[in-house]
């Protein structure tokens, strides 16, 4: 099974409309990510280009990412990930 990386930058709309929602029992809260926001998942830094991760064939196919990495986190989490378009 190969993982797959797609390279990406922060105006992909995969990235608009974006919030966190919270919810503890009966209380919900739900807070707004700004599109600009686009932290790598190993570094926590935010970047303007990084690359998709998809843990499988199925996932890239349906556009449903793990999550985003910058170019020094991909190479160090994911050495043999395969480089898509």
């Amino acid at each position: 099974m190969s993982v797959y990386a797609k390279r990406t930058d922060r105006s992909n709309p995969i990235f608009k409309d974006r919030s966190n929602i919270i919810a503890a029992g009966e209380d919900v809260t739900v807070i707004p990510v700004p599109d600009n926001i686009t932290l790598c998942n190993g570094c926590n830094q935010n970047i303007e280009q990084g690359y998709l991760i998809y843990l499988d064939e199925e996932s890239l196919n349906r556009n449903l990412p793990y999550d985003l990495y910058c170019d020094k986190c991909t190479e160090e989490y994911f050495p043999s990930a395969v480089y898509v378009e």
